[in-house]
């Protein structure tokens, strides 16, 4: 059932409408006698409309129009105007408001009013319904993988959507805890607003508070205007606390009053507001071992890991290498204005055997420099490597010893059997222990070691 909102403090007015009201549309009339009150009965249930006197005292109509909207885009508002206040009222429509109407009424005129303010609301919420069916599978399509780890992470985050709770993403660098973050707020109910974003170690620490919580004029030297923080600037919407890990001591018990009672105090003022934010953090750090360490309040993390979110490394999602280099390789030619290119299998090989530490994102890095610099339509493995060195691959992949003769018995099968043998001799054969060290799941090493016929059994043997 509708429901309309009629705010005027005169009681007799709100008595008279609700009950004329009622029989012809068929709806819910919630009434009240102040703006303040008004917001409460906002937020309390969900509202169609609200049909506003402009004069009232304390919190007047146009300062409740601001306040409604900023709460919710969708709701139709219309204006009750008295004699001489029309200018306001025009105004109040360059504001946002739907309507007005001029007291005393004419009923048929309010009622025709009133339905179309509703069937309004109703369109606009039924096409952004639409639009978040449409778009819901959007935000996960930049995070590529049909991996068992990646599957998990795309449901975490249609479900972190629906909800308004602190999430904590966590994971390595490069990984895309960024775009996890975008996609979370993507499906979420705030995603009529842009996502705010704070880079917390881009700035000194000085300027960060004032970026974040906003100044007074007059706060500091420089402050020559009053300014709106990050977290006013996210007001219904979501802020992206990226590398919360380096927020300095002094500005996380602020954080840490923004989490508990919704409210930001400016630099200069004496005076605290609310603020309806939702905190999205993510991290590659320890903070656990952060704490232990003082550098980092344990109050202030429970308070962000209400949900975490744990992005897996690539070596964990390597079945997805082949979808991701795909992917790159489109995105680079629609971003360098070059015709695409594909690559041959021995170089979907190499990338899955390459251990990548800078995880998605130097692998992206990498495909992104080889769409500028190879010519050819494939790329092979011979364009990669050159000599005994590899161009623009990982960083930490072992160099070929000799000069280039076949690129994947050299780069693929010697190198791989010469690690896998070093590494078994180390552990005496011992599997477990060697996925440890290398990095590499046991379940993928034993397939490793299975392709190449090593015998573990004589690593084994030569224990002592």
């Amino acid at each position: 059932m509708d429901t309309i909102l009629i705010v005027d403090d005169e009681t007799d007015l709100l008595s008279g409408l609700k009950r004329s009201i009622i029989p012809e549309l068929n709806c819910r009339i919630l009434t009240a006698k102040s703006g303040g009150e008004a917001i409460n009965k906002l937020y309390a249930e969900p509202v169609n409309l609200v049909l506003t006197d402009i004069n009232m005292p304390g919190i007047d109509g146009l300062e409740l129009l601001q306040s409604v909207l900023q709460y919710d885009a969708y709701i139709t508002v219309i204006m009750m105007t008295a004699f001489g206040t029309i200018e306001i009222a025009v105004k109040a429509l360059k504001e946002g408001a739907y309507d007005f109407i001029q007291k005393p009424f004419d009923f048929e005129q309010l009622i025709r009013l009133l339905k179309k303010g509703v069937e309004r609301n109703k369109l606009l919420r039924e096409n952004n319904r639409l639009q978040q069916k449409v778009c819901e599978k959007a935000p996960l399509e930049n995070l590529i993988g049909k991996s068992v780890p990646m599957q998990m992470v795309h449901k975490q985050i249609m479900t972190l959507g629906k909800t308004d709770v602190p999430v904590l993403i966590m994971g390595e660098t490069g990984t895309g805890k960024d775009l996890a973050a975008q996609a979370i707020h993507a499906v979420s109910n705030r995603s009529h607003k842009p996502l705010i974003t704070v880079n917390c170690p881009a700035l000194p620490e000085g300027l960060l508070e004032s970026e974040m919580f906003g100044h007074q004029k007059g706060a500091f030297t420089g402050a020559d205007t009053e300014k709106k923080g990050l977290f006013d600037q996210a007001q219904s919407s979501t802020i992206f606390l990226d590398e919360i890990g380096d927020l300095p001591l002094s500005l996380q018990i602020k954080l840490l009053r923004v989490l508990q009672n919704r409210e930001v105090k400016p630099v200069g003022s004496n005076q605290s507001h609310q603020v309806d934010a939702r905190v999205i953090a993510a991290t590659n750090q320890d903070l656990e071992a952060k704490i232990q360490n003082g550098e980092f309040r344990a109050d202030l993390y429970y308070r962000l890991r209400v949900a975490p979110l744990i992005m897996p490394p690539l070596e964990e999602i390597k079945d997805d290498i082949p979808l991701l280099t795909n992917h790159f390789l489109n995105k680079a030619a629609c971003e360098l204005n070059i015709p695409p290119k594909t690559v041959s299998q021995d170089v979907i090989d190499y990338l899955t055997e390459c251990h990548w530490n800078g995880n998605i994102r130097e692998l992206e890095n990498s495909i992104r420099g080889w769409m500028a610099t190879i010519s050819e339509e494939e790329i092979q493995l011979r364009h990669i490597i050159r000599g005994d060195r590899v161009n623009g691959g990982p960083s930490d992949t072992f160099q070929l010893e000799n000069p280039y003769k076949e690129l994947k018995e050299k780069v693929i099968e010697n190198f791989t059997r010469d690690y896998i043998t070093q590494l078994l001799t180390s552990t005496k054969g011992n599997i477990t222990q060697s996925a440890n060290i290398s990095g590499i799941k046991r379940q993928s090493l034993q397939k490793i070691i299975n392709r190449y016929n090593v015998d573990v059994a004589r690593f084994r043997n030569d224990r002592s």
